[in-house]
This record gives C-alpha cells, structure tokens and sequence, in this order.
C-alpha cells in the first residue's frame, strides 16, 4: 500500500489496533506492541546540493498469538509483508518483521 507521508501511514497502523507504536527499541518487548526504526534514506541530488525524499522503515510487531489479525493487518500496510522472525522464551511472544518505505511528505516526519 502507498503513503504520501509518514503521518498518514501512522494514522493506518493506529487503526489496526496496536496497545503501543513505538519510534526506537527498548529492552524488553511487551504484547501487541509495534517497533519502528529508521532503517536508510533515499537522497536525490548532485554534487553539494542533496536532499532527503525518503525513508525506509524497519518494523518489528511483538503478539501472543501467531495468527493475530494484528499481523494480517500490518502486513497489507508494509512493502514486501511480514516476516516470522521466531518466538522469544522470555518474553513469550512472536515476533514479525518487515519495511516500508514513506516519501517525506507535510504531514511530518516521525521523529516530530
């Protein structure tokens, strides 16, 4: 699925569900919990004159179930799906990854 800007992909994933969407890691994962890290950026231009028009995201989903429709439900919103990273004997969850790639766009960016 294509966005304009990172907010109105935010404004997607927040209808999925999530209990947290969280910018960054943290130490622990805790249950239906979304993780989203900066992964490149693309950059157009020549010479000394570059700007941003983009970013790659790596996303990171954390649930109690494996057939969660949390997962169904992100995975139509990344670029290439989701993918089962494995379970974790800690924290008792599964854990999905995928990306998505946003255009800079006026409605912010994520770290705003």
């Amino acid at each position: 699925m294509a966005f304009n800007s990172y907010m109105e992909w935010k404004e997607a994933v927040d209808k999925i569900g999530f209990n947290d969407v969280i910018l960054g890691v943290k130490d622990t994962l805790d249950k239906n919990t979304l993780y989203i890290q900066i992964a490149s950026s693309k950059v157009v231009g020549a010479d000394n004159f570059k700007f941003v028009v983009g970013y790659t995201y790596n996303v990171v989903a954390s649930v109690e179930n494996v057939d969660s429709r949390l997962v169904a439900q992100l995975a139509e919103l990344l670029d290439s799906g989701l993918e089962m990273i494995g379970f974790s004997d800690t924290s008792h969850l599964y854990n999905y990854s995928g990306n998505v790639y946003i255009p800079v766009g006026s409605k912010g960016q994520a770290w705003e």
